[in-house]
């Protein structure tokens, strides 16, 4: 059985998950058996006249975490730039200026490294069994949970150089309103798991029986 927290695999007689100390007593995990019922084959005889029965989600499935998108390093590429422009800009200039102006450069290289990293660390794409868990921004965060089955609503895109350093960017719309997330790492992985939403979840919960 699996632990309906993590998703790991663990043994039946288990009371608390090894990996993430979930108390098992009071919860429903899931076993091989409703695995199998939940996210079967598409019934499809090979008939042309026939169209196969499109997988689905099922209601009462546990919600694990299955993947945590990461950001790439390029969302860090302004700050790895301008900290050490900060710092020679602050011991040659700053330190023996003191003048408002100094202050206002100091402050404006400063919020270029500073937000971006803060960035890097606070945007978070969770998927699991059920949702999208977007969180994007820091002072002012928008938390946004999308149904895997309304995927169709994100759109992945890559500059040339994304392309090339293996990064892309999500956008999607949410209560009327456009959002994007940059710099995401890997983007293929998510257009997969954006195009085929039931069957990376089947996938990752084997894989974690395995």
């Amino acid at each position: 059985m699996f632990c309906p927290n993590c998703g790991k695999q663990i043994k039946d007689s288990d009371n608390f998950c090894r990996y993430c100390g979930c108390d098992l007593r009071a919860d429903v995990v899931i076993d091989k058996e409703h695995l199998d019922q939940s996210y079967g084959a598409r019934v499809y005889n090979g008939n042309n006249n026939e169209t196969p029965e499109a997988e689905t989600l099922p209601d009462d499935m546990e919600e694990l975490v299955l993947c945590d998108i990461k950001k790439h390093w390029m969302a860090l590429f302004w700050p790895i730039i301008f900290t050490p422009v900060f710092f020679i800009y602050f011991w040659n200039i700053f330190l023996n200026t003191h003048s408002i102006f100094s202050w206002v450069v100091v402050f404006g290289i400063l919020a270029v490294i500073i937000y971006p990293v803060l960035r890097y660390i606070y945007d978070k794409i969770i998927i699991t069994t059920k949702f999208a868990h977007i969180k994007i921004g820091v002072l002012n965060p928008v938390e946004i949970d999308i149904p895997l089955n309304e995927f169709d609503r994100l759109d992945i895109t890559q500059t040339s150089m994304g392309r090339l350093m293996d990064y892309g960017m999500l956008s999607f719309t949410a209560k009327s309103e456009r959002y994007e997330y940059r710099y995401i790492k890997a983007p293929g992985d998510l257009q997969y798991i954006i195009s085929n939403p039931v069957k990376f979840v089947r996938e990752a919960l084997m894989d974690d029986e395995i």
